[in-house]
């Protein structure tokens, strides 16, 4: 069986996804969010922690929507299904549900747990050409070293935004 664990970002330069917690990500471009849609939905499932959940404050159409917590309320409509445990355990339920293709879609602590895990095979980023003030890094406490492998690139629009996919080649133990 054919699985792929994607994780989904959008950054300014430095790899800022967030100026705070609650950014609602208002500074992508509609090019980004197309091809966002675009790839969660032919997925069908997109995992999230909490915070990302309430900041967008309701379920993503047309795709299974999935929330790493360990508080079962919201602020908002419930996610479709709520898990806790380890990254393992909740790639494990989800191939047991039929999924073998989940996006992770945030955020900071969620991108770096699948991250660490090892079982993330692919990276797609875009690029904003921005230089946001300072926020959340795409990931945080990373002790190892990922090679990557580019599959594509390309420019979004006139602006100059890029999106970049990467396949993870190699993960080494330690830097």
């Amino acid at each position: 069986m054919d699985t792929k664990i994607r994780l989904l970002a959008v950054t300014d330069i430095r790899g800022t996804i967030a100026i705070a917690e609650d950014d609602r990500i208002e500074w992508g471009s509609p090019e980004d969010k197309r091809l966002f849609k675009e790839i969660t939905t032919e997925s069908g499932v997109v995992v999230m922690g909490r915070k990302t959940y309430e900041t967008i404050g309701r379920k993503l159409p047309g795709r299974y929507n999935v929330v790493l917590s360990s508080k079962g309320h919201f602020s908002c409509e419930a996610p479709d299904l709520v898990l806790s445990g380890s990254i393992n355990d909740v790639v494990k339920i989800l191939f047991e549900r039929g999924f073998t293709d989940i996006c992770v879609i945030g955020g900071q602590s969620i991108f770096s747990q699948f991250l660490k895990s090892g079982m993330v095979t692919d990276l797609h980023l875009t690029v904003e050409p921005m230089v946001l003030p300072d926020g959340l890094n795409l990931f945080s406490n990373i002790d190892k070293r990922f090679s990557l492998h580019l599959e594509k690139a390309h420019i979004l629009n006139s602006k100059g935004s890029i999106y970049i996919h990467y396949r993870i080649e190699k993960v080494e133990s330690k830097i």
